[in-house]
């Protein structure tokens, strides 16, 4: 009986497994700006591409890897055949109780192919901090010699900050409102004291608006009611000390973040 609740117990591990799917988005393939997406955070890209991950609850987020037929090292460009990271331990700064794979398995990506890295897993309460830095290393073999590079880095460069709520604060079948808020950013960025927030939605109802700095301490929340079509509403920093912050708007399905900056 053992014997078989074990072998049991093995097939929906690996089925859980096979399940999570990693999602390619071939939006990088025509980006002449970038070789990987979600895109990190960076003083010429400034929004916020990853999504929440909650304490307990299930986490899923896709990279995809555009690897190119060509890299410049150095001065000098090199014919690439293939980008590789490890099977494991290629992800570091993430939460306790994240994961990766990759798609093909063997996370080789041969050049011109379009690849995916897959971070998965539940997020425990051994967490202690708000926010993660990720970094992927990855190698670039060339007709001539592995090269190795990270996620970001010289060839992404910028910052991937994964924010960690507290349990409950993420919603299991949606991590964020994409269906609904198709759009959101605030001009200027960066800015003094005062920035428009304009946000593209599909829906119309209340929304929470909030801003939390690079440790996750929420510093502002006010109601925001957004109604289908452009809408626009104004935040002063106030006190807020010159630097980067997260702001996201949130409802029951879901949450939304970008970056701001503030530079006086």
């Amino acid at each position: 009986m053992k014997k078989v609740l074990l072998l049991l117990f093995t097939v929906a591990s690996f089925a859980a497994v096979q399940a999570q799917t990693c999602v390619r988005d071939s939006t990088v393939l025509t980006d002449t700006a970038a070789v990987i997406h979600p895109r990190p955070y960076s003083d010429t890209y400034q929004v916020y591409d990853l999504a929440h991950a909650c304490i307990g609850q299930p986490y899923l987020q896709s990279f995809s890897l555009a690897v190119p037929t060509s890299f410049t090292f150095q001065g000098i460009t090199l014919p690439i055949t293939s980008a590789s990271i490890a099977t494991s331990g290629a992800l570091t700064g993430q939460p306790v109780g994240i994961t990766y794979l990759c798609d093909p398995p063997n996370c080789v990506f041969n050049a011109g192919t379009l690849g995916c890295i897959l971070l998965y897993g539940t997020p425990t309460a051994a967490n202690t901090a708000d926010t993660f830095s990720l970094t992927i290393s990855a190698t670039i073999q060339t007709a001539f010699a592995p090269v190795p590079i990270t996620f970001p880095g010289a060839v992404a460069p910028g910052n991937y900050y994964l924010i960690l709520d507290a349990a409950g604060n993420c919603v299991s079948s949606a991590y964020d409102l994409k269906s609904e808020i198709v759009g959101i950013k605030n001009q200027p960025n960066p800015f003094g004291q005062q920035t428009t927030i304009e946000v593209e939605s599909v829906t119309t109802g209340d929304f929470q608006f909030e801003v939390y700095d690079l440790v996750g301490k929420r510093l502002h929340q006010q109601t925001i009611s957004l109604n289908e079509g452009t809408n626009q509403f104004t935040f002063d920093a106030g006190n807020l000390a010159d630097g980067t912050y997260f702001y996201s708007l949130s409802n029951r399905e879901g949450k939304v973040s970008r970056v701001m900056v503030i530079a006086r």
